[in-house]
């Protein structure tokens, strides 16, 4: 009777001759089973709209080698180091191979959510650290699974939405990476012209006037531009990395356990 168990990958290649000779002796062998390989499919939380495929919502990926580090390592800037990672491990958009500019079409989610499968892809869905609890003080080691931990934002609806602010009727659209690189190209910027760059991206028209330029956004009401920012980041789908939580072992309070992209590379 032949018998059925696992046995580790990374043993294989010590493995193969004492496979070989237990068969030719006709000794019973236990059954090979391969580690399935990760799935490099994910699942795109807004979608993309292709003319001729139509809603794409899925994109394939792959797990960074080192022809891509040592792209990567060229670079000193965290934010333009995710752009080119995107650009390099992300293989389809549906079944299209991307074409320059369908990347920075998609919403700033999807793109993070790509980002996060690569991620995953390379180095696995856990992460590990040490930090202390800020209820009781004490110190201990945390695991992340980026697979059940991270929670997902789907999005609702469309990525365009009406507001009704102090200004008027503001129509609104999702960023997208179009956005993102805008944002990351522009150095030394406060927080503030970050979002006036933001809004510039996603407001489309005020009360039916478009919006062509930085002024038009400028001259908008502070609490007006809060109530858009805030309705953006109400509405964006893709992982919600900064609502990761995780209950103290010590006292059993919930922890905020804050990630970033960028500390996940």
């Amino acid at each position: 009777m032949v018998t059925s168990t696992k046995i580790n990958a990374a043993d294989a290649p010590q493995l193969a001759n004492a496979l070989a000779e237990k068969a030719m002796v006709g000794e019973a062998v236990s059954e090979y089973e391969a580690p399935l390989p990760p799935n490099p499919s994910v699942i795109l939380p807004g979608g993309y709209f292709d003319p001729v495929e139509g809603q794409i919502t899925t994109a394939e990926v792959r797990e960074l080698t080192g022809a891509d580090e040592e792209a990567v390592s060229k670079l000193n800037d965290i934010g333009k180091s995710l752009l080119l990672i995107l650009d390099r491990a992300t293989l389809k958009l549906g079944s299209i191979t991307p074409e320059e500019g369908m990347l920075d079409a998609l919403l700033s989610g999807d793109r993070e959510m790509i980002l996060l499968k690569i991620r995953m892809m390379t180095f696995g869905s856990d992460v590990s650290f040490t930090s202390k609890c800020p209820s009781c003080g004490e110190s201990q080691s945390w695991e992340i699974d980026l697979v059940d931990d991270v929670p997902i934002r789907k999005l609702k609806g469309s990525a365009q939405f009406t507001l009704q602010c102090k200004a008027g009727t503001v129509e609104v659209s999702l960023p997208t990476g179009a956005t993102q690189k805008e944002i990351i190209y522009s150095t030394n910027k406060t927080s503030a012209e970050i979002d006036t760059i933001i809004l510039r991206s996603c407001v489309k028209s005020i009360n039916g006037m478009p919006v062509l330029g930085l002024e038009t956004v400028r001259a908008l009401g502070l609490k007006d531009r809060r109530i858009i920012l805030q309705e953006i980041s109400n509405r964006n789908p893709g992982p919600q990395l900064g609502d990761i939580k995780k209950a103290c072992n010590a006292c059993g309070t919930e922890v905020p356990l804050p990630l970033t992209l960028a500390e996940l590379f």
